[in-house]
């Protein structure tokens, strides 16, 4: 995804927040973010997420409406909902990893139908599946994005989606199609979680850039 600057986990912040718990996305609480340029990115992409709901919302309506991404996209959130809890997060998972073409080039931060159209890096799998359960009825405290850190590859930043899915917080990665824990992806150090209320940090720094 990014380039990122070492992680120095903050023994006082980590006195700050909540205990580990399996009801929270990786077993921890967050913070207010320190990030303001993720902050603004984020913020900057709502009104084109907005757009492509209402462009969605046309599309149910009328499937002559010119716009082959957002029928395939909403193909996708059908499907899925002919499937109930894990097994139709999974179908979300699986659809949109097949859905976009991967590249290894660094892509900007797109909304999910313009993310659809092209090939994409992991955020544009993330904001896709964040996007798809929403429309699939996920409540928005129940999903979020998650910048993440994977030990195995510590030079660049990851986007993952977690959702709340039968009691457990449930990894939905680009990189595969199986559902994991939160807790049970032990290489991913947790950095930002991002959802409509904002961005918000993990009890560690981790810069971005």
């Amino acid at each position: 995804m990014t380039k990122a600057l070492p992680i120095v986990a903050l023994a006082g912040l980590l006195i700050a927040v909540s205990p580990p718990s399996i009801e929270l996305p990786f077993g921890w609480a967050t913070v207010a973010s320190r990030d303001d340029a993720l902050t603004a990115v984020w913020a900057g992409l709502q009104p084109a997420m907005l757009a492509d709901k209402a462009i969605v919302l046309t599309c149910r309506s009328n499937p002559s409406c010119g716009s082959p991404t957002a029928l395939r996209f909403i193909a996708i959130v059908d499907d899925a909902m002919t499937f109930q809890g894990r097994a139709l997060v999974g179908h979300i998972n699986r659809a949109v990893n097949e859905g976009i073409a991967t590249t290894g080039n660094n892509v900007p931060w797109l909304s999910p139908l313009a993310a659809m159209a092209v090939p994409g890096d992991c955020k544009s799998y993330a904001v896709t599946k964040y996007a798809a359960l929403g429309e699939a009825g996920i409540a928005a405290e129940d999903r979020k994005p998650i910048i993440v850190i994977d030990r195995l590859h510590p030079a660049e930043t990851h986007l993952i989606v977690v959702v709340l899915a039968d009691g457990r917080w449930l990894i939905l990665d680009n990189e595969t199609m199986i559902l994991i824990d939160s807790t049970g992806k032990p290489t991913y150090d947790p950095l930002h979680t991002l959802d409509e209320k904002g961005v918000r940090d993990f009890p560690t720094i981790g810069v971005t850039s």
